[in-house]
């Protein structure tokens, strides 16, 4: 079988005219440029490239959310980090302002000691949505933290994150910046509304080259986490990743039953026919 059973219920037709639905499972073996999903870890700092930190990231069993899996990350200390993204460049189709739905599952293990910390989600943006410039490229960066609807980040639980109505803060490529004003709604940004004097300026236009999530980048403690259920959708055209440790057993179709009970009763049939004749 081919790469293609990551693809498990692709362009499955919703109400909707015009929108579809792909759940896709991520196995350990497409990671890493190895299947046609492009999930790949990145910016990873551990005692293997020369930092501190004991650094891990991959799909595991120890945690599942739903299936046999999920993406567990940890660190030992402030030195480590480690992201998995999923990019697709410019995509006309997929801009601030087609943006329709855009969620994930996150766990923060209890036996974390960096405060105040949890995978964090981010959307790779270039703000004029032209390939033709660089220079304004950059994060916007979703944080539990930073959302005052929620008071605390929760440890030994997952939480669904829906970052449609969440704040979601910037941070810029060039000249590395970090735009430190953290009450801007992705829908503002999306608007060009309440965006700081010194932001990159986003609006509907700005195009959505890819998403990561991760761990690190000057956190103080150890921290152990997991992700799943990667979610986004433009258009309505929703896209799912499930990150399983291995392969489900197939179910058949419940057409593909009635067509074998239909041969099945068609072979008794031929069989007590023979079994008459012969008598």
């Amino acid at each position: 079988m081919t790469k293609l059973h990551t693809f498990i219920a692709a362009a499955t037709l919703l109400a909707s005219a015009n929108s579809f639905a792909a759940d896709i499972t991520v196995l350990p073996s497409d990671l890493n440029g190895g299947g046609l999903n492009q999930w790949n870890l990145s910016n990873y700092r551990g005692t293997s490239n020369g930092y501190t930190s004991t650094t891990s990231a991959g799909i595991t069993t120890n945690n599942p959310r739903n299936g046999n899996g999920s993406v567990e990350m940890s660190l030992t200390n402030s030195t480590g980090k480690a992201d998995y993204a999923y990019t697709w460049g410019f995509d006309s189709t997929r801009t601030l302002g087609s943006l329709t739905s855009m969620s994930y599952d996150w766990y923060r293990s209890s036996e974390s000691s960096a405060g105040g910390v949890m995978p964090a989600f981010r959307l790779l943006y270039d703000a004029d949505g032209s390939a033709t410039t660089s220079a304004d490229q950059g994060y916007l960066i979703f944080e539990q933290v930073y959302n005052p609807n929620v008071a605390s980040v929760v440890s030994d639980q997952w939480v669904n994150s829906d970052l449609m109505t969440a704040n979601l803060w910037q941070r810029q490529f060039s000249p590395g910046f970090t735009v430190e004003s953290y009450g801007v709604t992705l829908a503002d940004w999306a608007s060009g509304s309440n965006q700081p004097a010194n932001a990159d300026r986003l609006g509907a236009g700005t195009a959505i080259l890819g998403i990561e999530f991760g761990i690190g980048s000057g956190w103080n403690g150890t921290f152990r986490g997991f992700v799943d259920n990667v979610s986004f959708g433009f258009n309505s055209d929703v896209t799912t990743f499930n990150f399983e440790a291995a392969q489900a057993a197939e179910v058949p179709e419940p057409d593909s039953i009635a067509l074998l009970a239909l041969g099945l009763t068609g072979l008794l049939a031929a069989r007590r026919r023979r079994l008459i004749t012969s008598s």
